[in-house]
């Protein structure tokens, strides 16, 4: 990030609301900005994860609630201690302020989970009136807000519990970006089983977090110079039936699957970024084509390639065996042809192939789950060592 951003972005941090100035209600519209295409980079100083990017993405669905704005973060683990390293979380500012509408990740031992709130968290109220800090953990006059929680998550059922969340006061927070002064503090208790503490900077976002295991601090803001690349998020499904593995990016079939009407798919939990086929990447981006695998010649599967020798090679080998759905259904990028390294900015996409008869492929950004797959005889496919098929923006 250019000296001259990172002073404005600093100057906005610093810069008082006059409610509060006051001593009254604040705005806080600007204390969690969704920017499209904007990267926050976090370093840890205590906890088992080294460092964090988030990415946002506007444009979002999820749980069937559109206009959502997605932040998928992806984490660095420190060595030999398991993490939880990739999660996609859905937000939205509305005029009441910040809500969470759920989202998907992993887990330390790397079980993934989903998780739809049809009431969502109320994170950030808008206006607030923040207490004052009286000294060490000590506050008056703080305004609290309670918001009732009602979901699903795909590992724990129906979740259905009382938010709390209190704005704290206006606290000066230094991090390796810089110091920011009139950072608001809120302490959240989600639930019975989870607090935090996060402090705002006003035109900046997030600059800290704590909880009972770890801590983090902004290191790095880069916002985008050009309208934001158009993202979705590609769906995994499993039919245990079939022992076999679908994903899709396409609202219309997302919403079939996830309705019950393809009898026996269940989604995984697991999800990654792909390109709108509309999108304009100025040709760093490949198309993929994708086939369905035709029930006559015992296949009823379907087939991703972001490589356009590959996606030419079923068509000339197997006319009769694979149909040409579509030649561009979304866009990814593309590793590198000898050594599998994805271009900056997007993650490896892993293919395996089951190696049976019934051909079924399945698509994980998951490294360990990849492994998994090998451990029960499926076949990775790709580039590079281990071979990776494409690459996902972060």
């Amino acid at each position: 990030m250019s000296r001259t951003l990172a002073a404005a972005l600093l100057a906005l941090a610093s810069s008082a609301c006059f409610g509060q100035m006051m001593g009254g209600m604040m705005s806080t519209a600007q204390y969690f900005p969704l920017v499209d295409g904007a990267r926050y980079e976090y370093m840890f100083v205590s906890g088992p994860r080294t460092t964090a990017t988030a990415v946002m993405h506007g444009g979002q669905s999820w749980g069937g609630v559109t206009n959502l704005t997605s932040v998928h973060m992806t984490f660095a683990c420190k060595p030999a201690i398991p993490c939880a390293d990739d999660a996609t979380d859905f937000y939205r500012m509305d005029p009441d302020g910040m809500h969470y509408f759920g989202g998907d990740g992993n887990t330390s031992a790397d079980d993934h989970f989903m998780m739809t709130y049809t009431s969502p968290e109320w994170m950030l109220k808008n206006p607030v009136t923040p207490g004052t800090m009286m000294g060490p953990g000590s506050y008056q006059g703080s305004e609290t807000w309670l918001m009732p929680v009602q979901g699903m998550n795909s590992m724990m059922g129906p979740q259905s519990h009382m938010s709390s969340y209190q704005a704290l006061a206006l606290e000066t927070v230094t991090t390796p970006m810089g110091t920011f002064a009139n950072a608001l503090h809120v302490h959240e208790q989600r639930g019975p089983g989870y607090s935090r503490d996060v402090w705002y900077a006003q035109g900046v976002g997030m600059v800290r977090w704590m909880d009972g295991t770890e801590e983090a601090l902004l290191a790095k803001v880069t916002l985008p110079t050009g309208p934001g690349l158009a993202v979705k998020r590609a769906v995994e499904y499993f039919n245990a039936g079939l022992g076999h593995y679908f994903m899709t990016a396409d609202a219309a079939e997302i919403d079939v699957m996830d309705s019950g009407r393809m009898f026996g798919w269940q989604r995984t939990g697991m999800s990654f970024n792909v390109v709108d086929a509309a999108a304009d990447t100025s040709g760093m981006a490949a198309a993929v084509c994708r086939y369905y695998g035709s029930p006559a010649f015992g296949l009823d599967t379907h087939f991703y390639s972001g490589s356009a020798d590959q996606c030419a090679a079923v068509m000339r080998l197997w006319p009769d065996r694979w149909v040409l759905e579509s030649s561009d259904v979304f866009q990814m990028y593309m590793p590198d042809a000898i050594t599998g390294t994805c271009p900056a900015g997007t993650l490896p996409v892993y293919r395996a192939w089951n190696q049976r008869p019934d051909t079924n492929h399945r698509y994980t950004m998951d490294a360990r789950v990849q492994a998994t797959m090998m451990q029960h005889g499926f076949a990775a496919e790709g580039y590079g060592t281990p071979p990776v098929a494409m690459c996902s923006p972060q």
